[in-house]
């Protein structure tokens, strides 16, 4: 028990060996970024300025890339420092900030996609009754606790790791991760592991919500007509691509962050970061952007993001 310690800074040791190659994964880094910060901004500055798509679900989306913004800047800024530095060391509070950034990130992101499908499902299935039930308030109290839940959670798994003192300041990884941090733990960590738990449980309630939406969803397309079924799906389609992409991209970290790889551990990692930290962020605002007509015909969408992509 000598060797307890409370770790004032932690070493990423991802960064080990890159050599020359930092350069060319920083300039990788900088451009997924940039292309990230764009395409985000655009889509919401789009959806502010047009009255037009004052709607609940453009101002659903707004939070979903303005989560994607904070993910994003969360992880790549002090990335990009790292892959130019010589030293890989990150203070505690630092560490533990950037750890609250992510994972906000991570279930704001999820409690968005939840708040949408809900919309969609009212939309659809009682359009009648959509106007009385998504009124302004009630749209508001359900963003403000697409916020505040993440919130709250992550506040209490930062609180629980950072007490925890610690055998070790090495973490595995090119960016603080709390699983890694809560391994390093001298003492027993029991009660991070059953609240971790219990907070993946929880979200058992929403995918089976999503599911059902969408299950519900398409049972009303098959039975409408052909004009009604295309703008149906239509409408729904990016939904079921993020849900997708976002779903397989966490499904994949939280694999890679309980296994305990020790030969390939570095290079999943990097894997993983990628999957849930460039492609939803990368790819939601184009495929909103592409496959939504409200968005597809607006003039700042083709100025601003589809003939630079394409010139």
């Amino acid at each position: 028990m000598d060797n307890l310690s409370y770790a004032s800074a932690f070493k990423l040791t991802a960064f080990d060996n890159l050599g020359n190659n930092k350069y060319a994964y920083f300039s990788v880094t900088l451009t997924a970024y940039t292309l990230i910060v764009i395409l985000n901004i655009s889509i919401i500055t789009i959806i502010i300025t047009e009255r037009s798509l004052h709607v609940p679900m453009y101002i659903i989306l707004c939070n979903l890339f303005f989560s994607a913004l904070i993910g994003s800047t969360s992880f790549y800024i002090k990335l990009m420092i790292d892959l130019l530095a010589d030293n890989h060391v990150v203070p505690r509070f630092l560490c533990f900030m950037q750890i609250f950034f992510i994972y906000v990130y991570m279930m704001a992101e999820f409690t968005i996609l939840t708040l949408m499908a809900y919309d969609r499902y009212t939309a659809i299935y009682t359009p009648l009754q959509y106007n009385t039930i998504m009124t302004s308030k009630r749209l508001s109290t359900l963003i403000i606790f697409a916020w505040v839940y993440p919130v709250c959670m992550m506040s209490i798994a930062v609180l629980l790791s950072a007490r925890l003192p610690l055998c070790g300041n090495q973490i595995d990884k090119s960016y603080c991760n709390n699983w890694e941090v809560v391994k390093l733990s001298c003492v027993d960590s029991t009660a991070n592991n059953a609240y971790g738990s219990a907070v993946f449980g929880l979200f058992i309630i929403p995918v089976a919500f999503i599911i059902y939406s969408y299950v519900k969803i398409i049972i009303v397309c098959w039975n409408s007509p052909s004009s009604h079924k295309h703008k149906a799906l239509q409408t729904c389609l990016p939904h079921l691509i993020t849900l997708v992409l976002y779903l397989s991209s966490l499904l994949f970290e939280i694999t890679v962050s309980r296994l305990n790889l020790k030969n390939v551990q570095n290079s999943l990692s990097t894997i993983a970061s990628l999957e849930y930290l460039i492609i939803p962020p990368l790819l939601n605002p184009v495929i909103y952007g592409m496959i939504l007509p409200e968005i597809r015909k607006k003039k700042r969408f083709r100025n601003s993001i589809i003939q630079p992509l394409f010139r």
